[in-house]
């Protein structure tokens, strides 16, 4: 029996033993389904057409870990017959009852989308509930953090589904992110304890704004503290997250007791949107997972969608799975309640993508190259809200990726405990930042680190260290940038800080007037300086809204250039298609690099849905390693790689990706 056979035995005995074990935890999962329908008062009649040999073929056929399904939505009317609060208009029959009997009998655990701050229908029946606005008007959507809400509504409905049909977790929506300053009496007292004789700030531009925000932080993860120990409490085993908690829209460690992270991605161009949002997550310490909407709104609340291709899920789990993650996919569910109809060989055929990965990807672990700093004092800088707002730094990991660099995210408490083991920090704009991080990487620099500032008053805050002078502001100007050592030009419309270097600062790439080489301006796009026993480099014009509006592999040449003029010695090096991205990861003893082709139209704004990306060329690769592997595998086809190890460099060829291919390098 060969290897290959041995692996799909494997893969079956998986399936089978997994129908037969008690049910996963979320720690476990690794291939998942969401629906959600967000109930509102015209809904009627709810499982009329609910039609379980379908859900149960569907369930038999992709064998997800879990199912969620909609409880609430925002509108706020519970789409299952609750005795607490306001339901859809009617039943024929208990839809959740419907699907809790399908999931227990395939084994499967059952989660709820349950609706968080977001509750317009509770806000009608109790208007004092709604969050107070600086003007004093009432929000009519969300409710306040302190009202009656989590503990007569929120809690009592967890509660009732848990009791009444056994729920094994929740999945909660419309919170962290539908947050914003509350100025509820009880909330401005608790801010008043704390800055005694400090009028509450009204506006953004009112002293001590940031410091009211900063407490209504502090409010909300209070919010998100009580119910999630609530509901451990009243079921121990019972498994729950808020969504996009301690993500890119709050960025900060994790200090609640959720089971798990989540998020959905959605909108177009969600390629991109997984692997900056998977970055996101890899390193907070808790088992995570992403949704990808599974189909492209046209109308949202109309329900008119057109459902993604094939390619494009396989294309976003890929980017998810590379970073160690689990990967959910979202579908609306009917307006009865029900599963709407699908196309099953295609999720058949997703739900094996993700099998066939998920030995290499699950719990592996992320090997530092280039750590990109998500600076929570720039993030707080540039956001005048709770949470909520992601960062442009998203389109500076586009253009990373883009350019065939293997990209980490840290946040501030990542950046203290694991600086010295990137051999490169990249700040993506950022201009603030907790004064001892920044001391701290200035000494990672000094002692030998390296560092890449983007951004046009981003450099300006390491001055002193790239040895350029500045000449007078920033502006947002049109001009054109490269330069014959990047293989050409590109026109730009951005922020450019203009800076003339000092004796020894090398200049990577030029700036010009017009489309011409000849008009060559004295103010370079981007430098590279030596400073102790590192190096930092400079590209000193904005280019994360920029990247998505003028892009140009110009921009992505320039990058590389700036990044092998800090870190000569790369770990790896992969040529022959510019279209794909690369991870590095680690599991036991081995070392892998994920490919994934990232062809397609995802970027293109008038395109919904795709269903072919054509192949990657093959693939040189180039990786530093101190002694020579015992083998090399293309996965998940299980091929042996042929490949040759000189003076301590590993060279192959890879051939072509179509969507995700696994080096698998067994040290």
């Amino acid at each position: 029996m060969n290897v290959r056979t041995i692996c799909s035995l494997s893969v079956v005995l998986f399936f089978y033993s997994n129908a037969l074990q008690a049910q996963l935890r979320r720690s476990e999962s690794f291939f998942g389904f969401h629906f959600d329908f967000h109930a509102t008062a015209a809904d009627s009649f709810l499982s009329k057409n609910f039609d379980k040999p379908y859900l149960d073929s569907f369930l038999r056929l992709t064998a997800p870990d879990f199912i969620q399904i909609d409880s609430k939505g925002h509108p706020g009317f519970s789409s299952y017959p609750t005795t607490i609060g306001t339901t859809a208009n009617s039943f024929i029959a208990d839809p959740m009852k419907l699907w809790r009997e399908s999931t227990r009998k395939n084994k499967i655990p059952l989660y709820v989308h349950h609706s968080g701050l977001w509750d317009q229908q509770v806000i009608k029946e109790h208007p004092d509930w709604g969050r107070l606005n600086a003007d004093g008007t009432r929000d009519d959507l969300k409710v306040g953090y302190l009202s009656p809400y989590s503990s007569n509504r929120l809690l009592p409905q967890l509660k009732e589904m848990v009791d009444k049909y056994q729920i094994d977790g929740a999945w909660i929506d419309g919170d962290c992110w539908a947050t914003a300053p509350d100025y509820e009496e009880e909330v401005m007292a608790g801010f008043k304890k704390q800055f005694p004789g400090i009028e509450i700030p009204r506006n953004k531009s009112a002293p001590y704004y940031q410091e009211w925000l900063e407490y209504n932080r502090q409010v909300f993860r209070a919010y998100l503290k009580n119910y999630v120990d609530a509901m451990h409490s009243y079921k121990p085993s019972f498994q729950i997250t808020s969504n996009w908690a301690y993500s890119s829209m709050m960025p900060v460690p994790v200090d609640v007791s959720v089971d798990f992270l989540s998020g959905d991605v959605s909108g177009q161009n969600c390629l991109y949107s997984a692997a900056f949002q998977a970055r996101c997550l890899a390193l907070q310490g808790k088992p995570w997972d992403l949704m990808a909407w599974g189909f492209t709104p046209v109308d949202f609340w109309g329900g008119t969608h057109t459902p993604k291709g094939l390619v494009q899920l396989q294309q976003e789990a890929a980017e998810v799975m590379a970073m160690g993650g689990g990967f959910q996919v979202y579908f609306q569910q009917n307006r009865d309640a029900s599963l709407r109809s699908l196309d099953l060989p295609a999720m058949q055929q997703l739900a094996k993508f993700c099998r066939d990965r998920q030995a290499f990807c699950q719990y592996s672990e992320q090997v530092p190259q280039i750590g990109m700093w998500y600076s929570l004092e720039g993030w707080k800088k540039r956001y005048d809200g709770v949470y909520g707002w992601s960062s442009d730094m998203e389109a500076i990991n586009s253009l990373l990726l883009d350019a065939q660099q293997p990209v980490k995210i840290l946040m501030d408490h990542h950046l203290e405990n694991r600086l010295a083991a990137y051999p490169l920090i990249v700040i993506p704009e950022w201009d603030a930042f907790k004064p001892e991080l920044k001391k701290k990487l200035l000494q990672y620099l000094e002692g030998g680190g390296n560092v890449l500032v983007i951004g046009a008053s981003a450099s300006m805050a390491f001055k002193e260290q790239l040895a350029v002078d500045f000449i007078g502001v920033d502006t947002t100007v049109q001009f054109h940038v490269g330069g014959k050592e990047v293989g050409g030009l590109a026109g730009i419309k951005t922020k450019w800080q203009q800076v003339t270097p000092h004796p020894g600062t090398r200049i990577v790439a030029s700036t010009f007037i017009q489309c011409d080489e000849n008009s060559v301006t004295n103010y370079p796009m981007a430098t590279v300086n030596a400073y102790g026993k590192g190096k930092i480099g400079a590209i000193y014009t904005d280019l994360s809204s920029a990247y998505y509006s003028f892009r140009s592999p110009v921009f992505n040449e320039i990058v590389k250039q700036v990044i092998a003029q800090l870190v000569p010695e790369q770990l790896i090096k992969v040529t022959g298609d510019k279209a794909v991205h690369v991870a590095l990861a680690k599991k036991k003893n081995e070392l892998l690099v994920h490919l994934i082709n990232a062809s397609g139209d995802h970027s293109n704004k008038t395109v919904y849905a795709y269903n072919q990306v054509r192949p990657s060329a093959s693939l040189q690769v180039e990786i530093k390693l101190p002694k020579k592997p015992a083998a090399i595998w293309l996965e998940p086809d299980h091929k042996k790689i042929n490949y040759s190890y000189k003076n301590g460099t590993l060279s192959f060829t890879v051939p072509k990706v179509e969507v995700h291919s696994i080096i698998r390098i067994i040290q």
